[in-house]
């Protein structure tokens, strides 16, 4: 979807202390060899803060920096990958109660790591369909410190980091410009994330694990592949690319950064930057190495730094990728405008 007038006011992130990967191995929570493959520097880890609270900061942190006070929102977006709190509770009304207010419209969007490429292009589309509509924030949260989560071993080559991220999107000139946001499901690799497992009871009301690693192999083993292996999803993702640098009107050499889930290095090589034909020094892995995979936060915490510490400035362009059980990929491209008052 190619975007007009939409604006970044105001970004916001919380992230908790981290934990050396030397930790983790010696506490035995992973092993020397994959510490060694993934080449994480650091995993951020929140204790018990609840997912929420986070978000709670990254959103106040957000509407501070954007200067736009709570009347002109029109809507709040929380996506969310992991559990935020007590059984048929809604963690969206606990941030308009905390810091938007007013009667805006709130939901949740379960997406999975993809979920903030939902809300941005669901936010975007919200404000561009009504002349009146002033701003929107959109934000996600998830600590996955749980008995039914082994964060580090679960899904191999993405170890599960605790994070929360807010953006403030506007009508009204901001730093950054959303130039275009897409996003592409190829349904026949659903099974991945759920082979093996019965779809009822529901795994949560038993307490099972989650572990995407043996529900992955059990597919691969098991149910009838798609044609052509994984080259499918690498077209697929081609063409999602390209599709979003010509609404945007430039080209993948006009990319300054790219950032693409917090994955292994050599995940976010082989799967983000050789298929985009750009160099690792493009991408965001220095930063997001010391980070780990922080479900659907990764790519708008590294925005943020970008911005923040001058990475990211006047001119550049930042191109997001993301992808999500389903199987979805999302990509996302931003313009650069001016350095906000709030970096440093």
């Amino acid at each position: 979807m190619k975007t007009k007038d939409v604006f970044v006011g105001g970004l916001g992130v919380y992230v908790p202390e981290k934990m050396s990967m030397e930790t983790a191995v010696a506490e035995g929570m992973i092993d020397a060899a994959a510490a060694k493959e993934y080449d994480f520097a650091g995993i951020a880890v929140a204790g018990e803060t609840p997912a929420p609270d986070m978000a709670l900061h990254a959103v106040r942190e957000a509407l501070h920096r954007s200067g736009k006070d709570q009347s002109a929102l029109g809507m709040l977006l929380y996506a969310s990958v992991w559990y935020q709190g007590p059984d048929g509770w809604c963690p969206q009304y606990y941030i308009q109660r905390h810091a938007v207010g007013g009667n805006v419209v709130a939901a949740e969007v379960r997406q999975g790591c993809m979920g903030m490429f939902s809300a941005l292009e669901l936010a975007a589309g919200y404000l561009m369909g009504v002349p009146e509509r002033d701003s929107a924030v959109i934000t996600s949260a998830d600590n996955f410190n749980s008995p039914r989560i082994d964060r580090l071993r679960f899904s191999p080559h993405f170890p599960m980091a605790d994070a929360g991220c807010a953006v403030v999107l506007s009508r009204t000139p901001g730093f950054a410009r959303l130039e275009s946001v897409n996003a592409v499901t190829l349904p026949e690799y659903e099974g991945m994330h759920r082979s093996g497992e019965p779809m009822f009871p529901p795994g949560e009301t038993l307490g099972r694990p989650l572990n995407f690693a043996a529900t992955k192999k059990h597919w691969m083993e098991n149910a009838e592949q798609p044609p052509g292996g994984p080259l499918p999803i690498i077209a697929a993702q081609d063409e999602l690319v390209n599709r979003t640098l010509e609404e945007s009107g430039i080209g993948i050499d006009d990319v300054t950064k790219v950032a693409y889930v917090n994955g292994s290095r050599g995940r976010v090589e082989g799967r983000g930057m050789i298929p985009l034909g750009l160099p690792m020094s493009r991408s965001t892995w220095d930063f997001s190495r010391t980070i780990g995979h922080a479900g659907a936060s990764d790519q708008f915490i590294s925005l943020e730094h970008l911005v923040r510490t001058g990475e990211l400035g006047p001119g550049d362009h930042f191109l997001m990728l993301g992808v999500g059980p389903g199987f979805n990929i999302a990509c996302a491209v931003f313009s650069i405008l001016e350095r906000p008052s709030w970096a440093e």
